[in-house]
């Protein structure tokens, strides 16, 4: 009797034979059904068709059938061997409730295939069904690749970001395409090159590429290239936020840099003199403004919502401990609220620095002007200010700023950002975290394809009306 066929455990033409066993496998309680396939004689030898089969005897099989956790259930199947005594091939019945290329049932599969929509990692489904990781591996790298198809967009894109992430440690870097508005991951890939774009150009086809009207990017020279060269058409817009990061990188961090070793120099030239009370005061200099390089680098306004968070975090344990005569427990602390007094320090004390710093604050204030004809003049005037100033960095962030300038200025006609592609870095990093780490790359790619389309977005783009 075929008793398995219509029940949750599903085992087609199986027949129970003797009573469950129950066996210890580590910390692992398994189940073990005994029972033989429901087969016929067959007819003929599916090599040379011939008529001439014999019984090589009954064989058994083990298969891992559902795991939870703790408990396990496995199948012993039997089943009958044969061979040919024409041409000597050995075959047997196909058994329909087993995973071809695996010693698991459908139903494991299934099972599995379950956990890992619901976002489980791969070692998290592999102890909890006790199966394989790589074997599980395998299943989630397949059950991706019916999900995806072939990963070409499925609806037109108006709007692009584009941006490198880390592939690999050895400054392995791959390059993510997304659709703005949806926040859906279009194109993966290794390199971060001329080339890469060309590759997907040729992935999407003129077709999905005569709808785009505009990609934001960073200043990627290989990037933009392969846009002017291929589609000129299409607008490019440079992100502000790696705007601003080229000026830290570029300005502040460099002037401050340089001005650590004048101070180095100062100390040197001063310990030769044996003027060691210079030498000390220049050391405390040096100590005070290498420790100030997040303040120099944050927003103002950041560091005066600090103070304020510190001031009621200081106040509430105040009240708490202090007032009532008590000891701060151990772990407790007062914070610093002293944040954007330091940075007013640190410079006043270097006016190099604090000219820098005064022209970053009004870089940001240009960068957030929509109005084309102010955006072009408050740029033209913040580059005159920039040169007078005579520093051999800002002469080379100006000139960083007229040569993309076409991309800058389209900021104005189409307000767009990496926000967006930012946060699909921050998922990819969380996605690799989980897995400590993915060799595979094409799965690796397959799994940020699945990430980014969870929870779909609809964000929309500020267009000026003028163009």
């Amino acid at each position: 009797m075929d008793q398995y066929s219509r029940t949750p455990l599903f085992l087609k033409q199986f027949e129970a034979t003797s009573e469950p066993t129950i066996e210890q496998d580590g910390n692992v309680k398994v189940f073990t059904m005994h029972g033989r396939l429901l087969e016929d004689r067959p007819e003929r030898c599916p090599c040379c068709n011939y008529m001439d089969i014999m019984s090589k005897g009954p064989r058994h099989l083990r298969l891992k059938h559902l795991g939870f956790g703790a408990f396990r259930i496995d199948v012993d199947v039997q089943y009958t061997r044969w061979e040919c005594r024409t041409c000597r091939a050995c075959f047997r019945h196909r058994i329909p409730f087993k995973r071809k290329g695996t010693m698991m049932t459908l139903m494991m599969q299934k099972c599995i295939r379950g956990c890992l929509e619901t976002g489980l990692t791969v070692s998290e489904v592999s102890g909890l069904c006790g199966v394989n990781r790589n074997l599980v591996k395998r299943i989630d790298k397949r059950r991706l690749q019916d999900k995806a198809g072939d990963m070409k967009p499925t609806h037109p894109s108006r709007f692009l970001c584009i941006d490198e992430f880390l592939l690999h440690k050895g400054h392995e870097y791959a390059t993510v395409v997304i659709d703005f508005n949806k926040g859906e991951s279009i194109y993966a890939t290794q390199g971060n090159t001329y080339g890469q774009m060309l590759e997907f150009f040729r992935f999407v086809g003129d077709d999905f590429m005569k709808q785009v009207v505009a990609v934001s990017m960073d200043m990627n020279a290989s990037y933009a290239k392969a846009f002017k060269e291929y589609w000129p058409d299409i607008k490019i817009v440079y992100d502000g936020f790696h705007i601003i990061k080229n000026y830290n990188d570029m300005v502040l961090t460099e002037v401050r840099r340089a001005e650590q070793r004048k101070l180095d120099e100062g100390i040197e030239k001063a310990c030769m003199n044996g003027d060691k009370a210079l030498a000390e005061e220049l050391r405390q200099e040096k100590r005070f403004l290498k420790g100030s390089r997040y303040l120099i680098l944050s927003n103002r306004k950041t560091l005066e919502l600090k103070d304020a968070t510190a001031k009621e975090h200081n106040q509430a344990l105040f009240e708490k401990f202090e007032k009532k005569g008590l000891k701060l427990p151990i772990g407790k602390h007062y914070r610093s609220c002293r944040n954007v007094e330091r940075l007013n320090e640190v410079l006043s004390s270097n006016e190099k620095l604090q000219t820098c710093y005064i022209l970053g604050e009004m870089l940001k204030s240009s960068l957030s002007c929509s109005d084309r004809d102010v955006f072009k003049e408050s740029f033209r005037k913040w580059l005159a200010m920039a040169k007078a100033t005579g520093y051999e960095e800002l002469q080379k962030f100006s000139n960083l700023i007229t040569n993309h300038w076409d991309g800058i200025l389209a900021r104005t006609e189409y307000l767009l950002s990496n926000g967006p592609l930012e946060g699909t870095n921050l998922l990819i990093k969380n996605i690799r975290r989980k897995s400590y780490g993915i060799r595979d790359d094409d799965y690796f790619f397959l799994k940020i394809w699945e990430a980014t389309r969870k929870h779909p977005k609809n964000r929309t783009v500020y267009e000026s009306p003028v163009f």
